[in-house]
């Protein structure tokens, strides 16, 4: 009889079934099993769900009774979801005639929010190498944005990547790849335009303009198919272009005087001073229409001996806004396809030349990844705190493993690793060198203490920090001016390493740290709007700030007289905020402290020891003294020691690590260019402004009551303590004793806080054996969350255990469930 039954299935054309290309891993899918054509009569209907880790998630058959009917609706528990790709067969056979349809669907990632910590590799491996990289703490990789998903090297392992490089033409025109001649190949020949004709102003002109609207709309296009395909996968975040730039990175150039800039440069103009004759009173001119206002060049500014560099100043205001104008409509393409998507740029640069004015950039772009330098990633995560930021890691050794909790600590919510020479993995597939050495570490901060930190706020003392690009503009036509024509032969690389400006505004960070404090920039846009009172600030710091608009004086006029205390490098606000210079200062008569010329070279100093005077000078200028202190064993102060300070729920988390100087081999001569001084353990004393108990958050310690606690201090590793004012409350777990295969086991967890904490969560089957895809990280955001492991079919049967622990308290238990 059964080979009877067999002989009579006759197969028909492929039915089909119908569900969302991709689901959230959570509440119900509705699917549906369309047949080809009406049925009629009994038989059983059959379904398989599996996914790329092997798992059967559904196995089952059920009869069925079919009256002229097409369709079989059904719905499957999305809470079963462990993996992105999955697949759901299915057989309906009626009155011996059998129909099949078979279909993968996506089961979007859990961290699409970007609560958890990412680390990327950025390099093309093979599917095993990727394999390999997952074991090591590496979670995901990267393809080019206008290549259709999924990468199946990265699918294969369940790996989620970053869409890059999509208008890289566009954003980077200046510093892109090319086949067959240098990144930089355009950006040389704009140079050897002007060297032929210098007269002539078609070397300022930038191929495309940032506002050709032809080109802005054809960007827009390409990106809203790309986020269109990538969508339904989560990427991590879109990148619209790599080491963008209005030229070569942040290098100086006189773009952009095209028809394009220039016609789009008018209206906004116009906005900004409402008449015509207003403009040429601020200028200097005497233009008869709008249509026949022409910025000075860098050349034409120079050989004013007015110091009204107005004209010039604007345009460059302009080209910052063109290049955030020109971001923002990527942006907006992509959220018009995905609302929820992060989407910014890679290799961003600088605060300074090139559109990185990070003011305008914080507005329309919602992800970063920068190169740290001229402390970006502290104007970032002052202006736009809730932004996620991730870093580059090129290099290996143990300063390399100090930048990665560096910047962590410092607001980064990832990492993105290049390795062009197989550092991580040979081509053998063996772990190589640098994967061996960072495999101990990326581990870690993939196990909780990362996210943990992640999702505490962090603190800065009432300390402000000026952020004003007009500044950085004066200054830089103050140190240029005299200098002529040779601004011509300056690249990205000089305008990082030649710039008082930069200087002074590494020097100001690196002594507010030193004093064992924290601060916050506040930019020219925000101290217009009031942000000195609303933040409640009590000092307020202008490096350099020789550019202030009559909004900001009136801001700052406003704080002292309330009694804040105001500390310069320079006399301030000599200039307006078009670099005019002005008969006197818009802060004369504003009680103001000016420090002495010593602090433009303190990051220098403190290499060498030589900080003691600066520093002392000026903890005496602040009245602000850290709630937390740390000093060496003998209660001296110390330098090179940052601390970093979160707050979560009713604990406090505070971090310490050694304060070295970023980039030092471009510090100047020789004798700067070494760390050497913060290559030693350190013997520290943190004491507490009264008895809390300490938790050691990175070994789980529980360390008692205390107000005060001797600390040693590894040079290149941070050690981090959790504060509770009382003893912090149990952690509550429960789960069922017993859970069939295919079922769901539901685990509640209870921290009896309403901070937002990590739990680590390892789940390990009877083999003794951590599952990976059942395993890693819960943020529990009200006090009770819920972990589901959604048992497959084939899972192995018996006791199986669940290691939770929780990462701001350090406790750790353990529950099991049989599973039959």
């Amino acid at each position: 009889m059964r080979l009877l039954s067999l002989l009579v299935v006759l197969p028909l054309a492929a039915a089909d079934l119908i569900l969302p290309e991709a689901v959230e891993r959570q509440g119900t899918i509705d699917v549906t099993f369309r047949a080809n054509g009406m049925v009629t009569g009994q038989g059983e209907f059959s379904l398989r769900w599996t996914d790329i880790h092997n798992r059967v998630i559904e196995d089952s058959t059920r009869a069925v009774e079919l009256v002229d009917e097409s369709e079989i609706r059904f719905r499957l528990d999305a809470r079963r979801i462990r993996a992105m790709k999955n697949t759901l067969e299915a057989r309906l056979v009626v009155a011996g005639k059998e129909q099949t349809a078979k279909r993968d669907f996506i089961g979007r990632p859990e961290n699409t929010d970007w609560w958890d910590y990412i680390i990327l590799m950025w390099n093309r491996y093979s599917a095993r190498d990727f394999g390999t990289l997952k074991s090591m703490g590496i979670n995901a990789g990267q393809i080019v944005g206008n290549n259709q998903p999924p990468p199946p090297f990265l699918l294969e392992n369940d790996l989620r990547w970053y869409a890059e490089n999509i208008a890289t033409d566009f954003y980077a025109a200046y510093h892109r790849y090319f086949p067959d001649r240098p990144k930089t190949y355009l950006f040389r020949e704009a140079k050897e335009l002007y060297a032929r004709d210098p007269a002539s102003k078609e070397a300022f002109k930038r191929l495309p303009s940032l506002s050709d609207q032809a080109w802005l709309d054809r960007v827009s296009e390409r990106i809203e198919k790309a986020v269109r395909m990538h969508k339904p996968w989560g990427p991590v975040f879109y990148s619209l272009g790599d080491e963008s730039g209005i030229a070569d990175l942040a290098a100086y150039w006189d773009f952009d005087f095209s028809d394009h800039s220039l016609t789009a440069m008018r209206p906004w103009l116009r906005e900004r001073y409402g008449t015509l004759g207003a403009l040429n009173q601020q200028w200097g001119t005497n233009f008869k229409s709008w249509d026949r206002v022409i910025p000075d060049t860098t050349n034409e500014a120079m050989k004013r001996a007015d110091g009204n560099w107005s004209s010039w100043a604007d345009h460059k205001d302009w080209m910052d806004e063109a290049f955030a104008r020109a971001l923002k409509v990527g942006a907006d393409a992509a959220h018009r396809v995905d609302p929820r998507a992060f989407v910014g740029i890679g290799g961003a640069q600088m605060p300074g030349w090139g559109g990185y004015d990070y003011a305008r950039l914080v507005e329309v772009l919602n992800a970063f990844e920068p190169y740290d330098i001229g402390n970006n990633i502290e104007i970032i995560r002052s202006l736009a705190p809730s932004t996620p930021v991730v870093t580059t890691s090129f290099a290996k050794g143990p300063w390399e493993k100090h930048r990665v909790w560096y910047e962590l600590l410092h607001g980064n919510r990832g990492m993105l690793i290049w390795d062009e020479a197989n550092e991580f993995v040979d081509k053998s597939g063996k772990v190589a060198d640098r994967g061996a050495e960072a495999a101990a570490y990326y581990k870690e901060l993939r196990s909780g203490i990362a996210t943990q930190l992640m999702n505490s706020r962090r603190l800065a003392d009432p300390i402000a920090i000026h952020y004003s690009q007009a500044s950085l503009r004066t200054e830089w036509m103050k140190q240029h001016q005299p200098k002529g024509e040779a601004w011509l032969r300056r690249n990205a690389s000089t305008e990082r390493m030649d710039s008082d400006f930069l200087r002074a505004r590494e020097s100001w960070c690196r002594l507010v740290e030193d004093l064992g404090l924290q601060y916050n920039f506040v930019s020219y846009r925000q101290l217009e709007k009031g942000e000195l009172a609303r933040g409640g600030y009590r000092v307020l710091i202008l490096p350099r700030s020789s550019s202030l608009s009559e909004a900001e004086a009136a801001e700052i006029r406003a704080f002292t007289e309330r009694g804040g205390v105001v500390l310069a490098d320079i006399e301030p606000g000599t200039h307006d905020e078009h670099s005019r210079k002005l008969a006197q200062s818009r802060l004369a008569g504003v009680r103001i402290t000016q420090v002495d010329a010593g602090i433009l070279n303190y990051h220098q100093a403190r290499l060498l020891g030589k900080e003691e005077p600066v520093r002392e000078r000026l903890r005496s200028l602040i009245p602000v003294t850290p709630a937390i202190k740390v000093s060496d064993a003998a209660g001296a102060a110390v330098t090179g020691v940052e601390l970093h300070t979160f707050v979560n729920g009713g604990a406090t988390i505070a971090a310490l690590h050694t304060n070295p100087q970023l980039r030092v081999n471009e510090l100047g001569p020789p004798e700067f260019k070494s760390n050497e001084r913060f290559e030693k353990q350190r013997d520290l004393r943190v004491t507490l402004p009264r008895e809390m108990t300490v938790v050691d958050l990175r070994t789980g310690k529980a360390m008692g009551r205390l107000r005060q606690w001797a600390v040693s201090l590894d040079p290149y590793e941070p050690r981090i303590f959790a504060l509770f004012p009382h003893d912090p409350p149990k952690l509550s777990v429960s789960a069922p004793a017993q859970v069939t295969l295919g079922a769901n086991a539901e685990v509640v967890v209870a921290t009896g806080d309403n901070a937002h904490q990590v739990l680590n969560i390892d789940v390990i089957a009877p083999n003794n054996q951590t599952v990976p895809h059942y395993s890693g990280n819960l943020l529990v955001r009200n006090g009770t969350a819920t972990r589901t492991v959604p048992m497959a079919k084939n899972d192995s049967p018996g006791k199986w255990t669940l290691r939770i622990r929780d990462i701001l308290t350090g406790q750790l238990t353990t529950v099991t469930f049989e599973a039959r």
